[in-house]
């Protein structure tokens, strides 16, 4: 296994130069990989159903636990076959493949360019560890259900983590993602909120949105949590508006959930505004301002407003930070 990700981590570096060029309007933001941290890690608790992120640390000495000895957990929880059927035959190989290799793929692609562009020493093993922090603590949180077994954790961790960096760093199939179907990454903004302790308004979210007639209407997927098809209007040369349905998983095993309505507004490559009603975590009505909206030289700005099932409010916003700050129930 470790010379399979030596090989992926190092190998595909030499044809960087031929990679679609992810970063761009974002280069500056320094604190960028600390957002993605919470981001990944915090992903699953847009679920409240089915995860918490309550004894955080203690969960991740639980992961470690089950995973330092993957043999004896594998066999554990019923054996090879069994893991190869649930996590590769069943329902659940759509994240696996959708979120964990083609998402994370895009997603180290853009955190590695942006510790080049950052001029790190080491941009590929800063990628190489940011990542596996982000999806370990996020495999931590899945502990909270009973249903996930350690046979989740290590498909995700040692398969198809390790496979989306071959992903990352194969300029034929990111040129593919990226050009032919229009990918990029939509992820939502963190916030910790002091009210609760706790942080709110993370995930990770993935768009494919093909140009495969030359018209100003584009199809449009969305993928995460919550999982959404709709249409794109162009209003101008890479400024977007966007509708679309779909569902928000309240069982992810099961793929069971409730409809889900939302709307966005997005230019050059980046999203400016998203206002999802009944989505995800507990969110009767959540907006999201990105900092592109805003268009500030210097300032980076964003905020989210939501309300919640019981008619609780948030307000949450970031200035120049990894993280904001937010405050109501």
């Amino acid at each position: 296994m470790l010379r399979f990700l030596l090989f992926c981590l190092f190998t595909f570096c030499a044809n960087a130069q031929e990679l679609p060029k992810l970063l761009d309007h974002k280069k500056n933001d320094p604190l960028l990989p600390i957002t993605y941290y919470f981001n990944t890690a915090f992903d699953v608790i847009q679920n409240p159903y089915y995860f918490s992120q309550s004894d955080y640390r203690q969960k991740h000495w639980d992961m470690f636990k089950r995973i330092s000895s993957p043999d004896h957990s594998i066999k554990k929880d019923g054996g090879y076959k069994k893991l190869f059927e649930d996590e590769f035959l069943t329902a659940r190989i759509l994240p696996n493949v959708g979120l964990h290799m083609l998402g994370g793929a895009y997603d180290k692609l853009y955190m590695y360019q942006w510790f080049e562009a950052n001029n790190y020493p080491a941009p590929m093993a800063f990628t190489f560890v940011l990542s596996y922090l982000g999806h370990f603590g996020n495999e931590a949180l899945e502990l909270t259900n009973e249903n996930i077994t350690s046979h989740d954790h290590i498909a995700d961790l040692f398969f198809f983590d390790a496979m989306s960096f071959y992903l990352a760093f194969n300029p034929k199939i990111m040129n593919f993602l990226v050009g032919d179907l229009g990918m990029q990454a939509w992820h939502l903004q963190p916030m910790f909120n002091f009210e609760k302790s706790d942080v709110t308004n993370a995930g990770l979210n993935y768009v494919f949105r093909p140009d495969f007639f030359d018209s100003k209407f584009r199809p449009m997927i969305l993928i995460g949590m919550l999982n959404l098809a709709g249409v794109s209007y162009e209003l101008a040369p890479k400024q977007f508006i966007t509708t679309a349905f779909g569902m928000a998983l309240t069982d992810p095993l099961e793929q069971k959930g409730k409809f889900v309505s939302a709307f966005f507004y997005d230019k050059e490559d980046g999203l400016s505004a998203a206002l999802y009603l009944n989505g995800t975590e507990e969110y009767r009505a959540r907006l999201n301002l990105f900092p592109e909206i805003f268009n500030f030289e210097k300032l980076k700005l964003g905020l989210l407003l939501g309300q919640k099932r019981d008619d609780s409010e948030v307000i949450g916003i970031n200035v120049n930070m990894p993280i904001g700050l937010a405050f109501g129930d």
